[in-house]
C-alpha cells in the first residue's frame, strides 16, 4: 500500500513538473526544428500571402486547448473538429503543417509535436507578414482525440456582441485587452460572405461606401455567393499592422464581432490606443499569443507525439504504457528500416550534436600549431575518396564493399603502406577527434565523416571557403590493396589528358579537376616528386627552378625527402595564388603546370587566377562531389570504435544483420554516459545549472575556481562523495579549503523542484565545473551525463589519491597516470590560502598560468615542477604560446577526468539532498 502510494505521489509530482513549457525544449533533441518550420512557413506565405492568416487562425482554433486536436481528420470511426461549424470549409493550411511534419520526421523521428509546430508556425506567419515576433514556449504533446462539441461551443462566432466576446475570452483566462489584441489578427486574412452578410444589409454602424463596395460581391439572398471572400482589413490586407483598428474607428470593421470592439463600449479606448500606437498593439498581441499558446497544453507523458498530424499514432499508447524491451525493439527496427542511402548535413544534429564543434576545435588547434597540418588533413581525405575497389569480404556476415570515401585509408597497414601514401599524415589528429567524440557519442560518428569534415575545417582554418558537408557515411570493413591504391591515385607525372580521364572516372569534370588541384595552394611536396620537372622540363620559370634546386639535388636518392611549398607565394594561406603561379610557369609539380600549358584547361586557370570567389565556389562544389564518391550508408559497413582498426566480427555482424544484437548492445550502452541523458527526463537541468553558476561567479569570481576544484577533488572517482557531510570533506586535502557546497545545494534544490530525483549531484558537479570555466572566459566542452551518486565516502582515499602541492613532477605524473590522465595540471584561476594561483589574470580563465611558469612564477611547488627542466617543459611552452592548444587539451582532459569510474545504470542512487545519502 505504501509502495503504491509513493508511486502515485511521484506520478503526480512528475505530471505537475512536466507542465512547464520551455523555448529551448528542442535545442538538443531537434536543433533544426525551428529553422525548418520558419523556412517552410516563409515559403508558403511568400507563395500565397493569405496563408499567413490561415496558419494563424489554425493555431487559434486549436488553442482554445493547444493540443493539435484540430488537425485530426475524420474517419469512419472518429469525428474530429474540422467539420465543426466554426471550421467547416474555412480552416486551411493543413498541407503546410503536414509538409513541415514530414520534414521534421526526416531529421528527428517522433520528437516534435504537431501542437508545437502549429504554435511556432503561427508566430512565423505573423513575422513573415511584417508583424512582431515573440518567444514560443515549447514542449506540448499531441492529443489522442478531438471534440466537435467543444469546437462548436468554445469558439466565438462572428455575430457575438461585446459582452459575449468578453465572456468567451474570459472563460479561457484572457483579459479584455487580450481579447481586443487577439482580434487584431484580423489585420490579415479574409472572411466569407455568409459571415458578414447580415452586417452589410442590416446594421447601421457601417461606413456606407465600404458596405456598398462589399455588396457587389456578397448578394443579399442567402445561399448566393456564401463563400465569396473579402479582406478583413481592406487597407493593407497582406500586412500585419494596426490598420485593422484604424478601420474600426471609421466603422469599416468587416464582421459584427469586429465592429463591436469600437461601438461606444468599454473597449473603445483600447481600440483608439492600438490604432494610434502600433508598438502598443504589437506588445499586447505578443503577450496574448503567449497566453493563448499556454491554454491547457499536454506535456510530459500526456498525449503523444504523432507521426502524422492528421491521425493518432495508436500503437504509441501501448509502447509508452509498457516502456518495455519490445518497445525498444520496435523503435530500433523502425529506425533501421527507414535508414536511407542519402547523406544529409543534419545527420548528427540529434544523435551527436557536439560532433561538428569537436572536429572544428581540434582541427583549428592542430592547424594553428602547425599550418602544414591543414594540407595534410585535406590530402588524407582526398586519398581516401579516390581509392576504390569492389570485393566480397570472406565471411558470411560481411557486406559488399565499394571503397570510396569510407575511411579505408585510416586502417593500419593496407592502403597506408602503398607508395602514394608513404607521405600521408594527420592520422593522430583524426584519432584524437575520434577519441573525443566516442566519449560523448558512443559508436555514432563514422571515421569517414570525421575525415570529410576535418578536410573542410582545415581549409577554413587557413582562410579558405566553407561548405555544407553532407553526412551519414559509414566506415569500411576492409581496405584496398597497394595495387588498387596505385591505380586509383593520379601520379604527379600524369599528362593533362590522363588527369582529365582519371577525374572523369570518379564523376568529376575538368573544372572539378582544376578546382581540386587548387588545394595545392597549401601544403608541401618532396623533392623526389618534382626533381624531374626541375631538371628536365622547359616550361618552368628559371629563377623559380634555380631556387628549388638548392634544396633538391639532381641525383636520385640525394635529398629525396626534402620539402618545398606547393605555393611559394602564400604557402600557409588557402587562396588563389596557386593559379597565378601557374600563369608564371611556377607550378611545382608536373601535374600542376599541365593545367596551364596551352591545353583545354588554360581558361579555367586564368579565371581562377583572377577571381578568388570563382575558385572558392568551384572548389567547394567539387569537394562536395568528391565527398560523395561511393560512400557506405544505411546498414553498409560499420561505425568503427577506433579509426585504425575494424570492429570485431561480432560487432560487424550485429551492424550488418542482427537487430536483436543491436538491442542487446543498446541495453548495455544505456549504462554509458551521454551528453543527451537528461534531454527528455529533465530538459531544463542544464540551463538551471548554468544560470546558477554564472550568477555565483559574477557575484564572486573566486567561486569559479572553487567549483572547478570541488569537481576535481570529487573526480578522482566522480560520484559526488565529496559532497557528503563529514568523511572526505574532513580529509587533509579538503578540510577548511573546499568551498562551493552552497552553490551546488542551491542548484540541487532548484532542479528537484522541476525534476524530482532525476539529476544526480555528481552530474551537477561536473556541469558546474564546465560552466564555471566558461563564466571566466574559458573553453566549453560537451559533458557526458548519466552519473549516479555514491552511498558512501572515504577520507582515506581522498588523502591517498589527491596529489599534495608538495609533490614532485614524477609523483604528479604517477598520480594522474593512476587515474588514466596525462600530466597536465592547469590552474589558471582561483586561489589557495588567499594568494592567487595566477597573479597576472587571477579571474580570467586563460593561458597566463603557463606564461607565469616560464618566468618561475608558479605559486605552488607542484605548479613550478611542471616547468623545471623536466619532461613537461615543452608542453608548458606550447600552452604558454598557444591558448587554443591549451583550451583544446584542457577540455579533453576534463572529459577524461569526468569519466573516472562513474556510477551508472543501477549503481549508486540519485540523492534527494547532495549532502546526505537517501534513507
Amino acid at each position: 500500500m505504501a509502495s503504491s502510494l509513493s508511486v502515485a505521489v511521484l506520478l503526480c509530482l512528475a505530471a505537475a513538473a512536466a507542465a512547464q513549457l520551455s523555448p529551448t525544449f528542442y535545442d538538443t533533441s531537434c536543433p533544426r526544428a525551428l529553422a525548418t518550420i520558419k523556412s517552410a512557413v516563409t515559403a508558403a506565405v511568400n507563395n500565397e500571402a493569405r496563408m499567413g492568416a490561415s496558419l494563424l487562425r489554425l493555431h487559434f482554433h486549436d488553442c482554445f486547448g493547444c493540443d493539435a486536436s484540430v488537425l485530426l481528420a475524420d474517419t469512419a470511426t472518429f469525428t474530429g473538429e474540422q467539420n465543426a461549424l466554426p471550421n467547416k470549409n474555412s480552416l486551411r493550411g493543413f498541407n503546410v503543417i503536414d509538409s513541415i511534419k514530414t520534414q521534421l520526421e526526416g531529421i528527428c523521428s517522433q520528437t516534435v509535436s504537431c501542437a508545437d509546430i502549429l504554435a511556432v508556425a503561427a508566430r512565423d506567419s505573423v513575422v513573415a507578414l511584417g508583424g512582431p515576433s515573440w518567444t514560443v514556449g515549447l514542449g506540448r504533446r499531441d492529443s489522442t482525440t478531438a471534440s466537435m462539441d467543444s469546437a462548436n461551443n468554445d469558439l466565438p462566432p462572428p455575430f457575438f456582441d461585446l459582452e459575449n466576446l468578453i465572456k468567451a475570452f474570459g472563460d479561457k483566462g484572457f483579459s479584455v485587452t487580450d481579447m481586443v489584441a487577439l482580434s487584431g489578427a484580423h489585420t490579415i486574412g479574409q472572411a466569407q460572405c455568409q459571415n458578414f452578410r447580415d452586417r452589410l444589409y442590416n446594421e447601421t454602424n457601417i461606413d456606407s461606401s465600404f458596405a456598398t463596395a462589399l455588396k457587389a460581391n456578397c448578394p443579399r439572398p442567402t445561399g448566393s455567393g456564401d463563400s465569396n471572400l473579402a479582406p478583413l482589413d481592406t487597407t493593407t490586407p497582406n500586412a500585419f499592422d494596426s490598420a485593422y483598428y484604424t478601420n474600426l474607428l471609421s466603422n469599416k470593421g468587416l464582421l459584427h464581432s469586429d465592429q463591436v470592439l469600437f461601438n461606444g463600449g468599454s473597449t473603445d479606448n483600447t481600440v483608439r490606443n492600438f490604432s494610434s500606437n502600433t508598438a502598443a498593439f504589437n506588445s499586447a498581441f505578443t503577450a496574448a499569443m503567449v497566453k493563448m499558446g499556454n491554454i491547457s497544453p499536454l506535456t510530459g507523458t500526456q498525449g503523444q507525439i504523432r507521426l502524422n498530424c492528421s491521425k493518432c499514432a495508436l500503437f504509441q499508447r501501448v509502447v509508452m504504457a509498457s516502456a518495455s524491451s519490445l518497445g525498444l525493439l520496435l523503435m530500433l527496427a523502425a529506425l533501421v528500416s527507414t535508414a536511407t542511402a542519402h547523406l544529409s548535413p543534419t545527420f548528427y544534429d540529434t544523435s551527436c550534436p557536439r560532433a561538428m564543434s569537436i572536429i572544428k576545435s581540434t582541427v583549428t588547434a592542430a592547424v594553428n600549431n602547425e599550418p602544414r597540418m591543414g594540407a595534410s588533413l585535406l590530402r588524407l581525405h582526398f586519398h581516401d575518396c579516390f581509392v576504390q575497389a569492389r570485393r566480397k569480404v570472406a565471411n558470411r556476415f560481411a557486406c559488399l564493399s565499394d571503397y570510396g570515401c569510407d575511411a579505408s585509408i585510416l586502417l593500419a597497414g593496407n592502403e597506408r603502406n602503398a607508395a602514394p601514401n608513404f607521405s600521408v599524415r594527420g592520422y593522430d589528429v583524426i584519432d584524437s577527434i575520434k577519441t573525443q567524440i566516442e566519449a560523448v557519442c558512443k559508436q555514432t560518428v563514422s571515421c569517414a565523416d570525421i575525415l570529410t569534415v576535418a578536410a573542410r575545417d582545415s581549409v577554413v582554418a587557413l582562410g579558405g571557403p566553407s561548405w555544407s558537408v553532407p553526412l551519414g557515411r559509414r566506415d569500411s570493413t576492409g581496405a584496398a590493396t597497394a595495387a588498387q591504391v596505385v591505380s586509383s591515385l593520379a601520379p604527379s607525372t600524369d599528362s593533362l589528358a590522363q588527369l582529365i580521364s582519371a577525374y572523369a572516372s570518379k564523376g568529376l569534370s575538368a573544372t572539378d579537376l582544376v578546382a581540386l588541384s587548387g588545394a595545392h595552394t597549401i601544403g608541401m611536396a618532396r623533392c623526389r616528386g618534382f626533381r624531374t620537372r626541375l631538371y628536365n622540363e622547359t616550361n618552368i620559370d628559371a629563377a623559380f627552378a634555380a631556387a628549388l634546386k638548392a634544396n633538391c639535388p639532381a641525383t636520385p636518392g640525394s635529398g629525396d625527402g626534402n620539402l618545398a611549398p606547393l605555393d611559394t607565394t602564400t604557402p600557409n594561406a588557402f587562396d588563389n595564388a596557386y593559379y597565378r603561379n601557374l600563369l608564371s610557369n611556377k607550378g611545382l609539380l608536373h601535374s600542376d603546370q599541365e593545367l596551364f600549358s596551352n591545353g583545354s584547361t588554360d581558361n579555367t586557370v586564368r579565371s581562377f587566377a583572377s577571381s578568388a570567389a570563382a575558385f572558392g565556389a568551384a572548389f567547394a562544389t567539387a569537394m562536395v562531389k568528391m565527398g560523395n564518391i561511393s560512400p557506405l550508408t544505411g546498414t553498409q559497413g560499420q561505425i568503427r570504435l577506433i579509426c585504425s582498426a575494424v570492429n570485431s566480427l561480432a560487432m560487424a555482424s550485429a551492424i550488418c544483420i542482427s537487430l536483436l544484437v543491436v538491442v542487446a548492445l543498446a541495453s548495455a550502452a544505456s549504462a554509458q554516459l551521454s551528453a543527451t541523458f537528461y534531454d527528455t527526463s529533465c530538459p531544463r537541468a542544464m540551463s538551471i545549472i548554468k544560470s546558477a553558476v554564472t550568477a555565483a561567479v559574477n557575484s564572486e569570481p573566486r567561486m569559479g575556481a572553487s567549483l572547478l576544484r570541488l569537481h576535481f577533488h570529487d573526480c578522482f572517482g566522480c560520484d559526488a562523495s565529496v559532497l557528503l557531510s563529514g568523511n572526505e570533506q574532513d580529509a587533509a586535502p579538503n578540510k577548511d579549503s573546499l568551498r562551493g557546497f552552497g552553490v551546488i545545494d542551491n542548484i540541487k534544490t532548484q532542479i528537484e523542484a522541476v525534476c524530482n530525483q532525476t539529476v544526480s549531484c555528481a552530474d551537477i558537479l561536473t556541469v558546474a565545473a564546465r560552466d564555471s570555466v566558461v563564466a571566466l572566459g574559458g573553453p566549453s566542452w560537451s559533458v557526458p551525463l548519466g552519473r549516479r551518486d555514491s552511498t558512501g565516502a572515504s577520507a582515506a582515499l581522498a588523502l591517498s589519491d589527491l596529489p599534495p602541492f608538495t609533490a614532485s613532477l614524477q609523483e604528479l605524473v604517477d598520480a594522474f597516470a593512476k587515474k588514466g590522465l596525462s600530466a597536465n595540471c592547469p590552474r589558471t584561476s582561483g586561489d589557495m590560502n588567499l594568494a592567487p594561483l595566477d597573479t597576472t589574470t587571477a579571474n580570467a580563465f586563460d593561458n597566463a598560468y603557463y606564461t607565469n611558469l616560464l618566468s618561475n612564477k608558479g605559486l605552488l611547488h607542484s605548479d613550478q615542477v611542471l616547468f623545471n627542466n623536466g619532461s613537461t617543459d615543452n608542453t608548458v611552452r606550447n600552452f604558454a604560446s598557444n591558448a587554443a592548444a591549451f583550451s583544446s587539451a584542457f577540455a579533453t582532459a576534463m572529459v577524461n577526468m569526468g569519466n573516472i569510474a562513474p556510477k551508472t545504470g543501477t549503481n549508486g542512487q540519485i540523492r534527494l539532498s547532495c549532502s546526505k545519502v537517501n534513507s
